[in-house]
């Protein structure tokens, strides 16, 4: 069982439009589709703290990976699992960064603010730790 089982109706409903969408695209276009989401959410928040809006984000990425098949190969997909929720993916894309050196440096050729977005997540897994679905 993953992280999507574990959702709010609302929200794996945006993860099944996501699935929808992103399927057909390549990876580069699914990256910056949910990078979008993400400036999307922060732009639209009324509360002065973004970490709710962060964590719910890492959890929508989250499950959206699990229905298109994480690949450690390409590199956008490589960040997207660096910060999920899934420690195997996780661990599978630290560990291929940490054989690649350029390969982060290609993510933030493609996405400049990346190291922002991977600090917003630690801040916010710092404030208030992300349970993940095993833990439920």
């Amino acid at each position: 069982m993953g992280l999507y089982e574990h959702l709010p109706a609302d929200i794996r409903a945006t993860v099944d439009a996501l699935v929808v969408e992103l399927t057909p695209q390549a990876w580069s276009t699914r990256f910056l589709a949910l990078i979008g989401l993400l400036g999307e959410k922060l732009e639209s928040r009324t509360e002065p703290e973004p970490w709710q809006l962060i964590q719910q984000w890492a959890g929508i990425v989250t499950a959206t990976l699990e229905h298109l098949r994480p690949d450690s190969s390409i590199v956008e997909c490589l960040g997207l699992m660096s910060i999920s929720f899934n420690d195997q993916w996780r661990a599978q894309a630290l560990g291929q960064i940490e054989r690649d050196p350029r390969a982060l440096d290609r993510l933030v050729a493609v996405c400049p603010a990346w190291e922002d977005i991977v600090g917003s997540v630690l801040e916010a897994n710092q404030r208030r730790p992300i349970k993940s679905g095993r833990g439920r």
